[in-house]
């Protein structure tokens, strides 16, 4: 439903080829399973358009696979843009996000990767309606990615199958006033909406040391919660602190307001 862009950033070239081709990947993705490969491949099929072949080049990876930092958006971001540059199809934006969404499965981080900033999505049929909304600059994020992945597969099996009315409805009393809590910096009312009872009951305990982590940055003024399925922990501060944790690297990011953009 919401999701935010950060500045760490996946980068990738391509360039017409007589076959396909995949440089600079990590030997697991170096195959057809490679989600770059997979989404710009997909392009051509979508739209009824003559295949390109293509050489994909990773040159910059800041986003890692299944650490809860929407590698994947970053891949299906790419490949759909991409394809769209090298087949001069120009199709609009609005067409290539619910491609994307239909690979993802879910418009949450396709649509801040594509667009930027703070997003909040909704999938009317294929559809996908976005409205971005301001964070204020006194707000510090930090992440802290683990030297350990989580899979999204085990933390979608980690949630239960039925919710209580009761978690659902405080969810939603929640959500539902966040972006004007992150617009104005309201820290006390954050320390409440972000009280989860959807996943963060669930997945928590998925991830070595983090309900540690939680409760020792939560002496420092410093709201933890999970970023994404995990394993990657997101705080949000009014200063910066201290940590320690060597297995897990601390990192500062700022909001990215301009999306994935497209250079010769």
């Amino acid at each position: 439903t919401l999701g935010v862009a950060l500045n760490l950033y996946n980068e990738f070239s391509f360039e017409t080829s007589t076959e396909d081709k995949l440089l600079g990947f990590d030997k697991a993705y170096n195959n057809e399973s490679n989600l770059v490969l997979i989404s710009y491949k997909r392009f051509f099929s979508e739209f009824n358009i003559d295949y390109i072949p293509v050489t994909i080049s990773l040159l910059k990876e800041q986003v890692p696979p299944s650490r809860g930092l929407g590698s994947s958006a970053t891949c299906i971001v790419a490949g759909i843009m991409a394809a769209n540059i090298l087949s001069n199809a120009n199709i609009d934006s609005d067409a290539l996000l619910s491609l994307m969404t239909l690979i993802e499965g879910h418009p949450d981080n396709v649509a801040p990767a594509y667009l930027g900033g703070f997003v909040a999505s909704i999938n009317n049929n294929g559809d996908i309606i976005t409205n971005r909304y301001n964070v204020s600059d006194k707000l510090v994020f930090n992440v802290l990615v683990p030297d350990f992945k989580l899979s999204t597969l085990s933390a979608r099996q980690a949630l239960p199958n039925q919710y209580s009315r009761e978690d659902v409805v405080s969810n939603i009393s929640k959500i539902i006033n966040l972006p004007r809590a992150l617009e104005t910096a309201n820290f006390k009312l954050l320390k409440v909406l972000l009280n989860d009872k959807i996943h963060e009951p669930y997945r928590f305990k998925l991830i070595d040391k983090a309900l540690k982590i939680k409760e020792e940055l939560a002496s420092k003024d410093v709201l933890t919660i999970i970023s994404g399925s995990g394993s990657t922990l997101l705080t949000i501060s009014l200063n910066d602190y201290q940590f320690s944790d060597n297995s897990f690297k601390k990192i500062n990011v700022k909001i990215d307001l301009k999306g994935a953009h497209l250079y010769d």
